[in-house]
């Protein structure tokens, strides 16, 4: 977790700079940042509970999770879409490059998570 909260605070400082120079979008521009970071909190939450079991409960999770996530990032844009006006290309860009960003953060450690030696094997004798 310590390693997303440093891809999340890194986010955070991209969107200051973006902020910065496109102060006209803050707001779209922090909608984009928000879903995927809010998905990436849920996801490594729900992966660290299942790493404290076993390796068919994180790939179980993961697949139940890939399903909601296909959901809720469908059910977000249309929301933003249809409730707000606002300028779609600048949320579609952040959320484009926070949406990619995060989710390669979140393999990279879904991978150290499941790195060999981590759960004992069932058929190996010992």
């Amino acid at each position: 977790m310590k390693l997303y909260l440093f891809g999340v605070t890194l986010s955070i400082g991209l969107l200051g700079i973006a902020g910065w120079i496109f102060p006209l979008y803050l707001l779209e521009l922090f909608l984009g940042w928000f879903g995927p970071v809010l998905t990436g909190f849920i996801t490594m939450h729900f992966v660290i509970e299942a790493t404290k079991k076993d390796p068919y409960s994180v790939t179980k999770m993961l697949a139940k999770g890939f399903v909601l996530k296909m959901v809720y990032y469908g059910l977000y844009i249309i929301i933003f879409f249809k409730l707000y006006s606002f300028k779609p290309i600048p949320f579609l860009c952040s959320f484009s490059g926070f949406f990619l960003g995060l989710h390669a953060l979140e393999a990279v450690i879904i991978q150290d998570l499941s790195k060999p030696g981590r759960f004992p094997n069932p058929l190996q004798k010992n």
